[in-house]
């Protein structure tokens, strides 16, 4: 296996190793402390002692500088105790310092004079106000995780917590675990997402904004959300999840647990209307789900090296809504395991060695999770993820600090047919019979090496500077072989029972494709007094290529050449993205912040991008189909007319092309109501630029619309809402494709967001968000003499207004625990309510060249889906046992209204044959397509857990 790292990036990788790396804070957290003496004053040179089971050394020193700060950074999330000594001061010592991953927290410690008494412990609540930096997040700790119900996996945890964030498929009681949703906030797409695991970037590099694979739940430590104004070492603007992993305390500690759900312990929701569109009462219902987990960990040798391990065990057998009010078992089997080693080689070293395996079995994959395919039709996945990880934190002296990190992912991610026949796409209701489209092998793999230094410089222009400079090498690269039944795909019109169109295709075909991203950035944290300016800049050059690759003979196209050499610099960018943000003390007391952040963040791309030109690829005949004896099966010499020719021979980059970002603004003020509750209040601009599009400058389409029936709503001709629609006709089969990108797009958001955050104390913790936000497209460039960004003219008519699944103008969201004091019951639940998306109607209309097209009838907005609300409960109970040992038992109630609000349906127009309650006996009523409903909130499940701890 070849990498190929870009010349300058080697060279720093080897600068950095044989020097000295640095100190970022993605993955950890830090301790901020500032001795004073009675009357106010800078107290340096004071001894600064931290202390925690989370440290493997079990604690660390430190001295004030000049303006009596110190800093202890790298410092994995937990609860520490603060000492500070100086002769002649009494020694103070405070306690229960909570350190969040990602945050700094601020200590200030008054030192008096010593008396009799030598030493002082100073109680109260940690502090929750972060005054350094405008960073927009919410942190996940493990009372959040373990104490309130959740789907226990990534997605639907932040989709029931994470205020602002919409999910595209919402869940249950995990009942939808096992296939990503994908997640948007703050209007950025799910493509810009980004996942990191212990500070290293897990992502898939192919499905971007997607995980590499699924999370073992009981193994993370806690978990950061941002979504917004992130930290310079994050590329992107979308939802940055941050999360780390146990490392084992300084005693052995484990747990096993068991959780289970079934069809017994489930309702129904499928009303009489719903059944009346063809649904059957199982629809959405589970066999079951279970989950086995144990994990153990704690010290191999005492105060040098620890061990954690955990394996997984994880079922999701759900019934899924099919084609033809069908439904089908969809299985999930995930089995997992994990060891984390971590090695304090003395106190200012220490290094961490991690890997996990994964086997994913999913015998029927329905890819758009929707009554739009059959059991044939969908893929059989059977997927292995591993995850290796190499960490080395450093203290390398009172000034500067180290965080270096590689990683190697690999996946393996084949989705293979079911079925035995060509596949047939039914343009009317966009359903799938008889195979899927195609069948692919894909490897995706993920080489990532990074460093980071900081440097503390106590004074200079009269305040405190804390420089962050460091640098990230990535390699993500793709192999992908597709084969396609009989080589062809094909697709007819149900509603004038006709064939339509066939393809022709050069399968199989094995592609390779590549990106290599090389960052740098360099970052000042300046402090003086109560303000915090911090000002960076993020450099990043990005290659997208192609290795030297061959396919096998293709059958229909023998003549097609299939060896092909390497090609560099497909796509080659060089970008540069500034960031700048304030944090200023209100008060001076730590309790109140404002915040204000503006910055550019440019687009992540997959390691296929370069496919898009790839002459190894992407070669297919499109004809119009005769269908000749009328059995929907393609035989040679059906296909007739000119063929439309689609070929990365025809298909190129526009030289000058430039990246897709999003330019965003922040404005907000964070307030201690109360000791441990937060309000933080956040308003939140962002604009999304040069999205990727493409244009045919062989002007196939008509320069000026044509005219047609539109059949309406209803799906009849003949009604009183029938009317017109316009198109624009193709008149050639000339077909050029050009990647480019779309300069007068602009998509904005504009959004505030009041979050409330209560940490676990006594006997309650609160997380609660209202966001009031609209997120909207306009300036997308318009069809012109034939001409079009996005290639088909079509697509640009009524593309302006809200944005689909972004675009959720209210949302609120609460969790939380209260432990009732009788018999120390502790109950928790989720409340969620949130605007239902935006739609739009679609027709398909027949082109004298090319077969058909969809056009847009209704613009978006016109129409919107039901508010979407659901409420979640639980009941837990906690008995001790021998020692430490504790039984812990779950009762969950979720969607305890049973509701069975519809999140997703058919837009196209035209009729359709249902048969109520899904009886295939049942006599078939014929119903318009627009809004049939295709994606249903699953019913009321209960779930039962136990855990034990030892």
């Amino acid at each position: 296996m070849t990498v190929k790292f870009h010349v300058l990036g080697i060279s720093i990788a080897l600068i950095a190793a044989l020097t000295m790396p640095g100190f970022a804070q993605v993955q950890t957290g830090s301790i901020l402390v500032k001795a004073n003496d009675a009357q106010g004053a800078i107290v340096p040179g004071v001894q600064v002692t931290i202390s925690s089971p989370m440290l493997v050394s079990g604690q660390m020193t430190s001295t004030t500088d000049a303006s009596g700060t110190t800093r202890f950074p790298s410092l994995p999330p937990g609860t520490y105790a603060v000492k500070v000594e100086l002769q002649g001061f009494q020694t103070v010592i405070r306690e229960n310092i909570v350190v969040a991953v990602g945050q700094t927290t601020p200590v200030d410690l008054a030192m008096s004079m010593a008396t009799l008494q030598e030493s002082v412990t100073v109680t109260g609540a940690s502090p929750v106000i972060d005054t350094t930096n405008a960073n927009v997040n919410v942190t996940l700790s493990q009372d959040l995780l373990q104490k309130t119900p959740n789907g226990r996996d990534i997605w639907s945890l932040m989709e029931y917590k994470v205020p602002g964030l919409v999910s595209s498929r919402p869940d249950v009681g995990g009942t939808a675990g096992g296939l990503q949703g994908a997640m948007v906030a703050r209007g950025t797409t799910n493509g810009q997402n980004a996942q990191y695991l212990n500070g290293i970037n897990v992502g898939d590099p192919s499905a971007i904004g997607f995980a590499g694979y699924y999370y073992d739940y009981d193994a993370f430590e806690e978990l950061q959300i941002s979504t917004g104004a992130h930290d310079i070492s994050m590329p992107t603007s979308g939802v940055f999840l941050n999360m780390t992993t146990k490392t084992g305390g300084d005693r052995w500690q484990g747990k096993g647990a068991f959780f289970w759900e079934g069809d017994a312990t489930q309702s129904r929701n499928i009303d009489s209307e719903l059944a009346n569109l063809g649904f059957r009462p199982q629809t959405n219902t589970v066999d079951f789900v279970s989950d086995v987990t144990f994990n153990a960990g704690g010290p191999l040798i005492k105060d040098k090296v620890r061990f954690f391990g955990s394996f997984r065990d994880w079922r999701v057998h759900v019934n899924v809504p099919a084609a033809f009010s069908e439904t089908v078992l969809d299985e999930t089997n995930i089995t997992s395991g994990l060891a984390n080693v971590t090695w304090a080689v003395n106190n200012n070293n220490r290094l961490t060695g991690f890997y996990s395996r994964q086997y994913y079995k999913k015998p029927n994959r329905f890819l758009g999770a929707t009554g739009l395919f059959t059991s044939e039709s969908n893929s059989n996945e059977d997927d292995v993820f591993n995850v290796y990880q190499a960490l080395w934190n450093s203290v390398l002296s009172s000034q500067l600090f180290l965080d270096a990190r590689l990683s190697v992912n690999t996946i393996f991610f084949p989705l293979l047919f079911n079925g035995t026949e060509q596949t047939l796409l039914d343009n009317t209701t966009g359903i799938r019979t008889n195979n899927e489209n195609n069948q692919v092998e894909q490897w995706r793999d993920r080489f990532q090496g990074s460093a980071t230094f900081q440097y503390y410089l106590d004074q200079a222009l009269g305040g405190r500077h804390e420089f962050r400079f460091g640098f990230d090498q990535s390699h993500v690269q793709q192999r992908v072989i597709t084969k396609r039944w009989d080589d062809v795909g094909l697709t007819w019109t149900s509603a004038t029972n006709s064939a339509s169109t066939v393809t022709l295709f050069n399968t199989p075909v094995e592609t390779k494709a590549a990106v290599d991203v090389t960052s740098l950035f360099l970052q000042d944290s300046y402090s003086v007094g109560r303000l915090t300016l911090t000002g960076g800049i993020r450099f990043a050059r990005t290659e997208a290529y192609l290795p030297e690759q061959s396919s096998p003979p293709s059958p229909l196209f023998p003549a097609l050449p299939r060896s092909f050499d390497k090609v560099d610099e497909v796509v080659l960018w060089h970008t540069w993205g500034p960031r700048f943000n304030a944090a200023y003390d209100l008060m001076g007391d730590g309790r109140t912040a404002l915040k204000f952040s503006a910055g550019r963040y440019y687009y992540q791309i997959a390691a296929g991008t370069a496919n898009n030109v790839n002459l190894n690829a992407n070669y297919s005949q499109l004809y119009t189909w005769s269908d000749a004896n009328r059995n929907l099966l393609w035989e040679p010499g059906e296909q007739t007319g000119a063929p439309v020719i689609s070929s990365a021979v025809t298909t190129t980059f526009d030289p000058d092309i430039e990246p897709s970002y999003t330019n965003e603004f922040t404005a907000g003020i964070d307030r201690e109501l109360v000791p441990g509750l937060k309000l933080a209040t956040v308003y939140t601009y962002r604009v999304e630029r040069n999205p990727q599009a493409t244009f045919n400058p062989d002007l196939p389409f008509a320069g000026a619309t044509t005219s047609r029936l539109d059949i309406g709503r209803d799906g009849l001709a003949n009604t009183a809402d029938d009317s017109t629609f316009v198109f624009f006709d193709r008149l050639s089969t000339a077909n050029r494709i050009v990647f480019t990108h779309d300069p007068n797009s602009k998509q904005t958001y504009n959004g505030i967001e009041i979050t409330a955050t209560k940490r676990f104390a006594d006997r309650w913790q609160l997380l609660a968000g209202y966001t009031y936000s609209r997120a909207k497209l306009k300036d997308v460039s318009v069809p012109l003499t034939g001409q079009a960004i996005n290639g088909n003219p079509n697509s640009m008519i009524l593309t302006t207004g809200p944005i689909d699944i972004n675009d959720r103008p209210q949302q609120f969201k609460l969790t939380g625990t209260y432990i009732l004091p009788w018999y120390d019951i502790s109950v928790s639940g989720n409340y969620r309510a949130q605007s239902g998306p935006p739609i739009r109607r679609t027709v398909s209309t027949a082109l004298q060249v090319g077969g058909t097209t969809t056009v847009n009838v209704e613009p978006f907005g016109g129409d919107r889906l039901d508010a979407l609300r659901t409420l979640d409960l639980r009941a837990s109970k906690s008995f001790a046992m021998r020692g430490d040992d504790r039984i812990e038992v779950d009762l969950d109630i979720y969607n305890l209204t049973n509701a069975n609000t519809v999140w997703e349906v058919n837009q196209s127009t035209g009729r359709t044959n249902v048969r109520p309650n899904g009886d295939p006996n049942a006599t078939p009523v014929n119903t318009a397509v627009w809004r049939l409903p295709t994606g249903i909130l699953a019913p009321r499940i209960i779930r039962f857990g136990v855990s034990y701890r030892f």
